[in-house]
């Protein structure tokens, strides 16, 4: 073991079918000074045998076993067992390319940063492609840029995820994630974690895949469900920004627009419910006309900011024509797709007209 060696965290729970291409990408790094510590979150398929077998024969590779605590838990207990000053995390069911560690680790040693940013590329588990992190160019932020930079970041959901980032044992250590939160902990661990730290690079490299499985999606909450979980992350990084003196008019609308975006999400997910219409306008009035939602709508229209957001913002009592219209687009789109393969060209093309 080295300065420059890393430690890679991951936590694992279910995910055997994956887990032999999660070795093999680890196996095809430049980078050889690495760590693995596995911590499986009591899983009950044969996840833990695959791990354990890729341990004997790798010296490399530590396994730790839990009952099923939930991955913040199971992080928090990862961190008490690592050693190195480097450490990054990847998801056992992602892919990431041969350089990944190779970039991350050039940039630190280039910059000496506290923490190092690389892409993210969205795909699908057939290798689809469908979203990726927008371009930045490669730089060293140091904290006198932070008030500037940290909202860009949050706000290209940079701070969304441990995955794509180096850390720094040092800092990392004084963090705890909460137990209860199943997801968006990482958003909350790394607003804790950009307010101790001095510098931050940011690495044009897109080396790491998120892979969306349409079976094990575990995002898929309905309607108010998502604007709960999501406004309790976003809240717990304002009160985070706000002790550590960081809450400028700049995160402060980066965080409102997460807000307002959690219930056009909400909305969305809603209008998707096989229930009567009734039934989701009344969900959907309890989150936009919510003091939650409403604070932050309030406070960005007081401003005159709301027009500098790149979605749609609902405006407190125009959620009912929303979801409304939202569901007569759903309901067409049902028709179309069951009646298509029955239709004459020129009539999709009217349709598909009709539809845009």
């Amino acid at each position: 073991m080295t300065s420059d060696t890393i430690t890679i965290f991951v936590t694992v729970y279910n995910i055997a079918p994956y887990l032999d291409r999660f070795f093999k990408n680890l196996r095809r790094q430049t980078v050889r000074d690495y760590e693995v510590l596995i911590v499986d979150d009591g899983s009950t398929d044969n996840s833990l045998e695959i791990c354990r077998r890729h341990a004997a024969n790798d010296p490399r590779i530590r396994v730790l076993t839990t009952r099923h605590i939930g991955i913040s838990a199971a992080r928090n207990m990862a961190f008490k067992y690592i050693f190195t000053d480097l450490v990054t995390s990847l998801d056992g069911d992602d892919c990431f390319d041969e350089n990944y560690l190779k970039h991350l680790l050039d940039a630190y040693k280039k910059y000496n940063a506290d923490l190092v940013i690389s892409n993210v590329i969205y795909r699908y588990e057939n290798d689809e492609e469908f979203d990726r992190f927008s371009p930045r160019k490669e730089e060293l932020i140091e904290k006198a840029r932070f008030g500037e930079e940290l909202p860009k970041l949050l706000t290209e959901r940079r701070l969304n995820y441990l995955y794509a980032k180096l850390y720094r044992l040092k800092y990392l250590k004084t963090l705890h994630v909460q137990e209860d939160v199943m997801q968006g902990s990482d958003t909350m661990l790394n607003s804790q974690y950009v307010t101790k730290i001095n510098s931050i690079a940011v690495i044009e490299d897109y080396d790491y895949n998120y892979i969306k499985y349409t079976k094990r999606s575990v995002t898929s909450y309905n309607g108010d469900h998502v604007f709960k979980r999501l406004y309790r992350i976003n809240n717990y990084v304002y009160k985070t920004m706000e002790e550590a003196g960081m809450l400028n008019g700049a995160m402060l609308h980066a965080i409102d627009g997460r807000i307002l975006h959690s219930g056009l999400l909400a909305l969305r997910n809603i209008a998707k419910l096989n229930e009567p219409l009734h039934q989701k306008m009344h969900k959907a009035e309890q989150i936009i006309r919510s003091e939650e939602y409403g604070r932050s709508y309030r406070r960005q229209a007081k401003l005159g900011k709301l027009g500098e957001y790149h979605f749609t913002v609902i405006e407190p009592g125009k959620e009912r024509e929303y979801v409304r219209d939202l569901c007569q687009k759903i309901r067409f789109n049902k028709r179309y797709e069951s009646v298509k393969s029955n239709m004459p060209d020129w009539i999709l093309e009217t349709w598909r007209k009709i539809k845009q």
